[in-house]
């Protein structure tokens, strides 16, 4: 992809043992891995193993980012300014961006809290997820506790979504549970995660047919848009 840079990123190539089985290797320059347990595979496996997995491993890695690191969403927030300059990106309507839906960060993920504060400062809604029973998310206005139902993320011009990692191609992986899978489908907006730099992933992350992509991803030093 024009523009990606893939320093740093995550990627597993495959190695055959005993003909058996496949186990995934970190590439090159990626030292964190062999720490980790080795994933194994066997060739017929289905995708939700895989995912599940691969998610074990995203996790690790995320365990050794920074806490409280909030470049990413400070980067997101210039890039805000330039969207509401424009009336039309990849087909998307923005002008004066007036609701975004976020997130309350925590532990290691890129910090979302000045990011979420400087957006009420400049008179932005922003919306934030509670998790129901069933794993659907509703979503309440971050300052009134209004709560506008599950619906309510289709209010956003503006979607930040949690991740583990995003592909090559704007496919995300999350915690598990499809929550936000099934949310993202009820809005049309611009959809963009956070990552640490180090975890956009590189090739194709395992898949299932319900999970959905996002627009962008953002990190600390760098915003990648996807087509």
């Amino acid at each position: 992809m024009a523009g990606l840079s893939t320093i740093g990123s995550i990627s597993f190539g495959i190695d055959l043992v005993a003909g058996k089985k496949r186990v995934p290797r970190p590439a090159a320059g990626i030292t964190a891995l062999n720490t980790l347990d080795p994933i194994v595979i066997t060739p017929y496996a289905d995708h939700v193993k895989e995912k599940s997995q691969t998610r074990r491993v995203l996790r690790n890695l995320r365990k050794l980012a920074p806490e409280g690191d909030g470049r990413a969403s400070s980067l997101l927030l210039e890039e805000l300014g330039k969207l509401e300059q424009l009336e039309e990106v990849e087909g998307l309507e923005f002008g004066h961006i007036k609701v975004v839906a976020s997130y309350t960060s925590y532990e290691n993920e890129p910090s979302t809290q000045g990011f979420n504060s400087t957006l009420l400062s400049r008179g932005v809604q922003v919306l934030l997820p509670h998790l129901l029973e069933d794993n659907s998310l509703e979503w309440v206005d971050s300052e009134t506790g209004k709560n506008f139902g599950i619906t309510g993320i289709s209010l956003a011009q503006i979607v930040v979504v949690p991740a583990l990692s995003v592909d090559e191609s704007g496919m995300r992986i999350g915690q598990g549970g499809g929550s936000y899978d099934r949310a993202l489908k009820l809005n049309s907006g611009w959809k963009v995660c956070l990552l640490h730099d180090g975890e956009i992933f590189e090739g194709k992350l395992p898949q299932e047919i319900h999970d959905q992509k996002v627009n962008a991803v953002v990190t600390p030093t760098k915003i990648i848009r996807f087509i």
